[in-house]
Parts: structure tokens; C-alpha cells; sequence
């Protein structure tokens, strides 16, 4: 009863689906496509049966695609023919296959859609056997298949279309022929050529080429073992040549290669060593060896040779050291070399050609040793011989006999030298003496200068006893009146001494023997007295701010050195304000760390000097850097200001001095007068210094109780050169006139940028050209007029004052001289072998190499930086007075036939 239910619900189609499973084909997807809509299962029932016969159709078409399909078309295939069990897929496959025909089976698609002509021409089996010829064609073949495609819809072409089918296929014949023939002499050669005729053509012709072109390699391969390895031993060249077949099987080309060129390392080596072998026998040939055979070593010969070569160029060592003795010593003694001349390279007679060079070599050493010996002898006496050494290792035979033919010259220099040294030349003659001795002992002089030496020698020693007479007389007188010590050793004394001696006996009463340093000379009230007015400016100076407290160490142990120093910088005190106006306007923003060091250099007065030396070389350091910091301000240090204080003028100035006890005591005021600074200054310049340090404008206090004759001082009007001015500041516009000289001077001197630059950028544009001034500054070696003129520039350059124009004008000035000095450079490069550039300062600076290493005849040109002190800028006359100084000597007379 179930079984009648279960058949009543099942679909009116389902027996049609057990069919088709029953004929392979897979139902799922056709049953679910019915069931999507029950309605339309008979509609949809055609479309089912026409896709079985198209999933038929396909799987007869692509069940074998041809020769021409590739390894992927069949996997291709395989994957349609399991897809195409499923209806529902033909009508995609069949898109896929037409997609993939079109490229691999052109010809199945065009004989498929004629079909119908060929079965209504009879033409059935003519069809089936063209298909089939068609897809046995090899992939080579498939563009010749596209012109007989036009044809293959036309049954009536079966002649024509089989006759360039056959011609097709008798190509692929002829190919597949030369395939097989070049396989078997491949195979007869070695090779492995494998299933070659699997192959389509392509690849098989492609793997032909491939083994022929190792069949070249190992061709080349031996035909070098045969060629270049066999000549040097046959073994060698078996064994390799084995080797080369072993790889015959392998068809690695990185492989071949690499033996390849283990071939020509190997041959190359062979061949080297053979030349290097056969160019040492040349080489001993050249030196006077001499072989039994006169032949080079031959190929086959090598490897005994080289076994032998250690033993050989042992047994050669020694005739070719004796060889190279022999031609050493008879290059300088010609006599010498007809004796041995018949065995010198004979191997046969080695021993008697070594027992001959033996016996010339002990002579040599023997007038070697003599010569040194004489050597040693005059250098122990102070001449120099250095130069004589070369000689007699050059050729000690004929040394020999120079040192005794000039023995009597030497002999005579020796006592010059020695009666020199013997002279007391303490109080004159002592350079002379000593440059006579230095030519003496250095140059080779000849006898004249000898006979000089003598007579200098004689009147040296006539003036020297002359003069100790004198001395001895002048002792005894100072002995007659209790001032000498008559038991002086006087003898001992040298002229000098003797001098200095009687000198200061006679000024100071005492000898000086008596005390040998400056503590115990500088005594008494004298001393004491230079101590305490050299701590009292000691003071005066550290109140100001100066760093003096090592000098304030120092006048306890040692009070005239420290005098000496503050003599030394007190004008570098008093010209402070100088200094640091100097310092001030360089550019120390760009080395911030030296700007730090020069301030603390400035509270040190015994810096002064040398920071004012060093101003040109700091210009030129500060002109080369670059910027560290633009916010850096250099604030040179000032010292206090001296507080002004009204003190009673008395009626007389008297200096009260101590009164000497003795002639040390005259001898020591007299140097504390020296060194004391002069009282009578003139006032302005006082005012002036005090302006320049004082920065404060208040008025320095007066103290509340002053005497009477301070308040009449008081009450006097002040001198007009001390009243405070206010500082103006003048606000000029740069006239045309200015930037037009300034350019005229920067054009003369070939610096045309910095001209440029002004004339386009004006005013804005003076910075560069004070840095491009400067850079140049210092610079040696170069005529020192360069440096000069620059300097000036510096100084000559716009300040936004009225003396502007003035000083544009000095500047055009110099400029309308600088061609004269360029014709001037232009000669002297040009007598120098050097041409000018054209460029002046460049051509300043390479006549200064010049001159350095060729100077001119006549006085030597400076060639110094430039440290001449200049004026102020603001000091326009000396300024002016500068300038005509250096058109002066830039405008130079003629001299030596040259022009300026």
C-alpha cells in the first residue's frame, strides 16, 4: 500500500531520470532544475534532452583533441569530459571549447559547422579521414593549417584540400627525417638523446640544437687536451680526456663549463710555467751564464725541469754571485778583468773563476778598511766625511788614493780648526770663528782658503793677547787700590769674563764672585722699595678689574722679572681702548668659542701684546667660517672706572727719593727711574682714556667734607675737553658717486660679483663685500702691497657718515691704480715661465709662489702678511695719507729693464 502512495508522489518525469543515470549521466543538477518550478517540467524537459545530445556531442568532439593540443589542452580535456557527465554544464563547455579551438583546432570548428554540405555531397568519409590527418599534424604545422581553412567548407575542394594536406604532411616527414639522422649521430657520439621522436618537432628540433651545441663544447674541450695539455705530459691529458667523456652523459652546461675552465687554468699554467722556466735561462744568459745547449726547454721537458729547478738555482747561485762580484769590481778597475775573463760564466770552471773573484774581493775590503780608517781619524777631529762614505763603497781603491793625495789639505784643516777652537773669542770674533770653523769642517776648501784661515788665526790671536795684557794691567791697578782680590784666578778667566769682571768692580765696588743672583745684587732699600711701588701698581690694576693675581704671587720671590713684565704691558694698558675697538667689529658670531677665549684673554695685561699680533690672523679665521649663532654678541670686557677725587695740590712737587749708601745703590735707581712711567702727561689724553672707559654717564660722587682748597678746585668751570657730549648720529643716504667708486675699485681688482652684487642689490649688499674683502686678508706668501690695499678697503668702505663720499673717492682712488700693478705682476709672471690669468689676485698670489721660488736681482720683494698698524676709519686725513703712500708704491720705478 506504501509502495503504491511513494509512486503517486513521485514526479511524472522520475522514470526519465532513472534512464538517463542509467546511461552515466549525472541527474542531481537536472533534477533540481526541474523542481524549481513543477509548472514549466515539460518546457524544461526539451531543454534537458537538448542538452544530453549537446553533452553527446562534446564528448565525441573533445575525446581526442590532436597532436597540435599542448600537455595542458589534455588535461584540458580530461577535466570537460568528467564535467560534461553533467548536462547542465554543455552549453558552458561548449563556449569554453569553441574559446580553445579557435587557437589549437581551427580546423575542427570550420569542418563541424560544414558538416551538413559534406553528408549532402557524400563526402562522409573524405570528412572523418581530413579531421583526422588534420589533428595529427604536429604543432609546427598549425599556421599552414589557417590557409586551407577557407577551403575546408567547400566539399567539392577535396582534391585540392588533400593535396596540400599530404604536402603538409610531407614536410613534417622530411623533418622528422633530419630528426632522427642528427639523433643518431648524437647517439653514436655519446649522447642520450631519449625519446626524441615522442617529441613534437619544435621541441625536438630545439633538443637536437641544444646537444649539438654541446657536442661543440666537448670537441673544443678536446681538441685543447689534445693540443695544449698533451704536449706536456700524455698521461695527464688520458686522464682528463677520460674525464671529459665521463660528462657526455650529463648535459649540464654549468658543468661543462666549469671543466672548461679548469682546462685553461691548467693549460695556461703548463704554458707559464715553460715561459717563466725559459725566460730565468734567458735572464742567466744575459748575465754571463753559459749552458752546454743554447736551446730553450721544450714542452715534454717541463716537469723535470721544474722538479729540478730548486737543486739548479742552487747550483747557479754561486757562479752568478761571483759572476755579479766580478762585474762590480771590474767595471771600476778595468786592469782587473782580462785575469779572469776566460772563466767568468763557465759552469765547467766554477772553482777557479771563484778562487779569482776571492782574491779581488779581499783586495777591495782591504782598501776599504784603510780607507776608514782615515776616515775615522779626520772625523774624530770634527770634519765631516759623510759624502767620502758613498765614495768608497762606490769604489774604495780609488778613495784611497784621493784621501792620500789630499792627506797634506786635511792635516792643515785639522790644526786650523783646532787653533780656532783655541782661541778666546768670548769678547769678539766669536761668529766669525765659528763660521770658519763650520766651513771648515764642512766643505773641501782648497789651499788658499787654508792660508787665510792662518793669517785670521795669527791676528786673532796678536788682538786677543794684546787685549789680556791690557786686562792683567787694569787688575793690577785695581788690586794696587783694595778693589781686586789678588788671589783671583784671572788665567782662568776668558776675555769676556776678564771684562765683565774689572766692569763691575769698577761701577759697584764688589766682585761678581761676591753674589750670583738677583735677590742678593737688588738689596737694601733699593729692593724694598722697587717691590712696594711695583705691588702698589700691582693693586691700582687688579681695583680696575686686570687679572694680576699671578704677578701679585710672583714680585714676593722674584721682584725685577715681574717689574720687567708690567714695564713690558703697560703700553698695551694705556692703548686698551684701541685694542678692543679693534676687536670689537669682527664678526665673532661665527666662532662663539674663541670670541669666549678672547674675553678672558682681554682682563690679562700680559695677553695684551700678543692678542694685538694676532688681529690679522683672527680676521682672516673669522672670515672662512660659517655662522654658529647670529644672536652672539661680542662684549669685550671694560675695565672700572677710575673715581675722580679732588686732592690738595701742594706748593711744590719734590720727589722724594732715598738717597743711595753705595755705587749698587746708584746702579739700581737708576733702573727703578727707567722703569717708571712718565709723570707729565698731557691732560686731554688722560680725559680721553678716562671717556673711553667710563661708561657710566652720572657723575662720579664728591665726598661730603673736602678741604678748602678743594672746593676752590671745585668751584673752577672744567675744561671744555671734558664736558659730555651727546653722541649724534648722522643718517646719510649712500649717493650715487658712492656705490660707482666702490664698484670701479671691486671691477679693478677682478672681483666683478661683489660689483654685480652692488650694483643691483646697493646698500644691502656692503655685508658680502666686507666678507669678500676680508677672506682675502693674510694671505702668504704675496706682495705685501695686496695686503695692504685690502686692509685699506676694509677701512674705506660706507659707514652711513658724511665722510662717506671722501672715502669712496680713496678707494676709486687705488682702484685707477691697480692696472699698473697688474702690468707690473703681468711682466714678472711672464719672465717666470707662468702666464697671468687675468684675474688679480690670483695672479698676486702666484707671483708670490713665484718670487718665493725664483726672487728677482734686486732688493727682495715682501712677501709678508701685512701687520702695519692703520688709522682709525673715522681718521680720514691719515687715512688719505695711507692711501697716497700705497699709490706711491704701487706706481714703482723702473728697475731692471722692466716697467711698472
Amino acid at each position: 500500500m506504501d509502495d503504491v502512495e511513494d509512486d503517486t508522489n513521485l514526479p511524472w518525469y522520475h522514470e526519465r531520470l532513472i534512464d538517463l543515470e542509467h546511461e552515466g549521466w549525472v541527474t542531481v543538477s537536472i533534477e533540481d532544475y526541474l523542481a524549481a518550478d513543477e509548472n514549466l517540467a515539460t518546457e524544461r524537459f526539451v531543454y534537458i534532452d537538448f542538452a544530453v545530445e549537446l553533452a553527446q556531442e562534446l564528448l565525441e568532439r573533445t575525446g581526442y583533441l590532436g597532436d597540435a593540443a599542448d600537455q595542458r589542452a589534455l588535461n584540458q580535456s580530461e577535466l570537460w569530459e568528467e564535467e560534461l557527465r553533467d548536462p547542465m554544464n554543455a552549453e558552458r563547455i561548449l563556449a569554453e571549447y569553441t574559446m580553445w579551438a579557435k587557437d589549437w583546432r581551427p580546423w575542427e570548428l570550420i569542418l563541424h559547422s560544414a558538416e551538413m554540405a559534406w553528408r549532402d555531397a557524400g563526402e562522409e568519409e573524405a570528412y572523418a579521414s581530413f579531421l583526422a590527418r588534420f589533428d595529427a599534424l604536429d604543432i609546427s604545422s598549425l599556421p599552414l593549417t589557417l590557409i586551407l581553412s577557407p577551403l575546408l567548407t567547400h566539399p567539392e575542394d577535396v582534391d585540392e584540400i588533400d593535396l596540400a594536406l599530404t604536402s603538409l604532411e610531407d614536410d613534417e616527414r622530411r623533418q622528422r627525417t633530419a630528426i632522427s639522422n642528427a639523433a643518431t649521430m648524437l647517439v653514436d657520439a655519446g649522447f642520450d638523446v631519449g625519446e626524441i621522436e615522442k617529441m613534437s618537432i619544435i621541441d625536438a628540433l630545439d633538443w637536437v640544437a641544444q646537444l649539438h651545441d654541446l657536442h661543440d663544447l666537448h670537441e673544443e674541450l678536446r681538441l685543447l687536451i689534445l693540443e695544449q695539455i698533451a704536449l706536456f705530459d700524455p698521461d695527464l691529458a688520458d686522464h682528463h680526456e677520460q674525464r671529459r667523456r665521463d660528462l657526455i652523459s650529463q648535459t649540464s652546461h654549468g658543468e661543462l663549463r666549469n671543466f672548461r675552465v679548469q682546462m685553461d687554468a691548467i693549460a695556461d699554467n703548463l704554458h707559464q710555467r715553460l715561459a717563466n722556466l725559459n725566460d730565468l735561462l734567458n735572464e742567466w744568459r744575459e748575465k754571463g751564464i753559459e749552458f752546454p745547449h743554447s736551446d730553450s726547454i721544450r714542452p715534454i721537458e717541463l716537469f723535470e725541469w721544474d722538479t729540478n729547478l730548486p737543486e739548479i738555482e742552487s747550483t747557479i747561485h754561486i757562479p752568478m754571485s761571483a759572476l755579479e762580484r766580478w762585474n762590480q769590481i771590474t767595471a771600476l778597475w778595468g786592469d782587473d778583468a782580462k785575469s779572469g775573463q776566460k772563466y767568468a760564466g763557465v759552469l765547467e770552471r766554477t772553482e777557479q773563476f771563484i778562487d779569482h773573484v776571492d782574491h779581488l774581493d779581499q783586495q777591495w775590503k782591504q782598501y776599504e778598511l784603510e780607507a776608514m780608517m782615515l776616515i775615522e781619524r779626520y772625523e774624530s777631529m770634527g770634519i765631516v766625511m759623510s759624502d767620502w762614505g758613498d765614495e768608497i763603497l762606490r769604489d774604495p781603491r780609488s778613495a784611497l788614493q784621493q784621501l792620500k793625495k789630499n792627506e797634506h789639505r786635511f792635516e792643515m784643516r785639522i790644526r786650523c780648526i783646532e787653533d780656532l777652537l783655541n782661541l778666546d773669542t768670548s769678547f769678539e770674533g766669536e761668529e766669525e770663528a765659528k763660521a770658519r770653523i763650520d766651513v771648515l769642517k764642512e766643505l773641501d776648501v782648497d789651499l788658499d782658503v787654508l792660508e787665510n784661515t792662518r793669517e785670521l788665526i795669527e791676528t786673532f790671536a796678536k788682538r786677543g793677547a794684546r787685549h789680556r795684557r791690557m786686562l792683567e794691567q787694569d787688575w793690577r791697578q785695581l788690586v794696587a787700590q783694595g778693589k781686586a782680590n789678588e788671589n783671583a784666578p784671572t788665567a782662568s778667566f776668558s776675555l769676556k769674563e776678564f771684562e765683565e769682571e774689572i766692569g763691575l768692580i769698577r761701577r759697584f765696588g764688589t766682585s761678581v764672585s761676591a753674589s750670583s743672583i738677583g735677590g742678593s745684587i737688588v738689596a737694601g732699600d733699593i729692593h724694598q722699595r722697587l717691590k712696594t711701588r711695583t705691588r702698589q701698581e700691582l693693586a691700582n690694576l687688579e681695583s680696575l678689574g686686570w687679572g694680576v693675581h699671578r704677578l701679585l704671587r710672583d714680585v714676593e720671590s722674584d721682584v725685577v722679572a715681574t717689574a720687567q713684565k708690567i714695564n713690558a704691558f703697560r703700553p698695551h694698558v694705556a692703548s686698551y681702548s684701541q685694542l678692543v675697538r679693534r676687536l670689537t667689529p669682527l664678526p665673532w658670531h661665527r666662532d662663539v668659542e674663541l670670541a669666549l677665549e678672547v674675553q678672558e684673554q682681554l682682563r690679562d695685561p700680559t695677553q695684551l701684546a700678543s692678542l694685538t699680533e694676532k688681529i690679522p690672523l683672527l680676521t682672516q679665521h673669522l672670515a672662512t667660517q660659517k655662522s654658529d649663532t647670529d644672536s652672539f654678541v661680542f662684549e669685550a670686557w671694560k675695565p672700572a672706572p677710575i673715581r675722580q677725587t679732588l686732592v690738595p695740590v701742594p706748593e711744590t712737587f719734590v720727589r722724594q727719593t732715598m738717597i743711595p749708601t753705595d755705587a749698587m745703590g746708584d746702579a739700581h735707581e737708576a733702573i727703578l727711574e727707567a722703569m717708571e712711567p712718565e709723570m707729565e702727561i698731557p691732560e686731554a689724553v688722560v680725559v680721553e682714556a678716562e671717556e673711553e672707559v667710563n661708561d657710566d654717564p652720572t657723575p662720579p660722587p664728591v665726598e661730603d667734607e673736602i678741604p678748602e682748597v678743594e672746593a676752590t678746585q671745585q668751584d673752577s668751570p672744567l675744561p671744555a675737553s671734558i664736558k659730555p657730549q651727546e653722541k649724534t648720529t648722522l643718517d646719510v643716504s649712500f649717493s650715487p658717486a658712492i656705490y660707482t667708486n666702490i664698484i670701479q675699485f671691486l671691477g679693478a681688482i677682478n672681483l666683478d660679483e661683489l660689483a654685480d652684487d652692488l650694483a643691483l642689490n646697493g646698500a644691502d649688499s656692503l655685508p658680502n663685500i666686507r666678507r669678500g674683502l676680508a677672506k682675502h686678508v693674510g694671505i702668504a706668501p704675496r706682495d705685501t702691497r695686496v695686503d695692504r690695499m685690502l686692509r685699506l678697503a676694509l677701512r674705506l668702505l660706507p659707514q652711513n657718515k658724511e665722510s662717506d663720499v671722501l672715502k669712496s673717492e680713496l678707494l676709486a682712488r687705488i682702484g685707477g691704480n691697480v692696472k699698473a700693478m697688474k702690468r707690473w705682476m703681468r711682466a714678472r709672471l711672464e719672465n717666470r715661465h707662468s702666464g697671468s690669468s687675468d684675474v688679480f689676485l690670483e695672479d698676486a698670489l702666484k707671483l708670490g709662489i713665484a718670487l718665493q721660488r725664483i726672487p728677482g736681482p734686486g732688493h727682495p720683494l715682501s712677501l709678508e702678511i701685512d701687520d702695519y698698524e692703520l688709522p682709525d676709519p673715522n681718521d680720514i686725513q691719515q687715512l688719505e695719507y695711507e692711501v697716497e703712500q700705497l699709490v706711491t708704491h704701487m706706481n714703482l720705478p723702473s728697475a731692471g729693464g722692466i716697467l711698472a
